[in-house]
C-alpha cells in the first residue's frame, strides 16, 4: 500500500501549495525562509542557510493560519514529539493527506498522527517574521488583534 504521507508525496503536495496558494516556486520559498532567518528560541544548532526550515514549523503554520492561507479541506495542526517539542503542519482530516512546508528539515520519514488543533493566541516574533517575508497579513475578516495586560499582541477569532 502506498504511503500517502511519505516525504516524496508531501513534497509533491508542497509544490502545488507553494504555486497555488503562495504564488511562488520551491527555490523562492527557500529564499524567503532564509530571509526570515533563524527562529528565536528554536532549532539550536540545526537552522542554517542549507536547512532554512529547521525550527520554523510553528511560525510558518501560524502565519498561514492567521492569514487564511490554509488550503480548502485542510486544517492547521501540530503534534507533540516523543523527545519533547512539537511539529506543525496541515492535514486533510478526511483523506489524512499532509502538506508540510518544513518537511525539508527532516532527515527521516515523519509519522503524522495524533495531531491537535490548539494554537496559542500570542503573535510571536517568529510568526511576524514569516508574515513580513511572505508579504502576508492577518485576515481581519476572521481574526482580531488586541493587547493583553503585558502588552503582548494576541490574535483571536472574532
Amino acid at each position: 500500500m502506498k504511503n500517502i504521507n511519505s516525504r516524496k508525496e508531501i513534497e509533491k503536495r508542497n509544490l502545488t501549495f507553494f504555486k497555488e496558494i503562495l504564488n511562488i516556486n520551491l527555490d523562492e520559498y527557500f529564499e524567503k525562509m532564509k530571509r526570515a532567518g533563524k527562529p528565536k528560541k528554536y532549532a539550536h544548532g540545526k537552522w542554517s542557510e542549507q536547512n532554512p526550515t529547521a525550527g520554523r514549523c510553528g511560525s510558518i503554520i501560524g502565519a498561514l493560519r492567521i492569514s487564511n492561507k490554509i488550503p480548502e479541506g485542510y486544517i492547521p495542526c501540530g503534534q507533540k514529539e516523543a523527545g519533547g517539542g512539537s511539529h506543525f503542519y496541515m492535514i486533510n482530516p478526511r483523506s489524512k493527506e499532509v502538506i508540510d512546508p518544513t518537511v525539508y528539515q527532516m532527515t527521516e520519514e515523519y509519522n503524522y498522527e495524533n495531531y491537535h488543533t490548539r494554537f496559542l493566541p500570542q503573535l510571536s516574533s517568529n510568526v511576524s517574521d514569516i508574515l513580513d517575508v511572505f508579504n502576508l497579513s492577518i485576515d481581519t475578516e476572521i481574526y482580531e488583534t488586541k493587547k493583553d495586560s503585558r502588552g503582548v499582541t494576541l490574535v483571536c477569532k472574532k
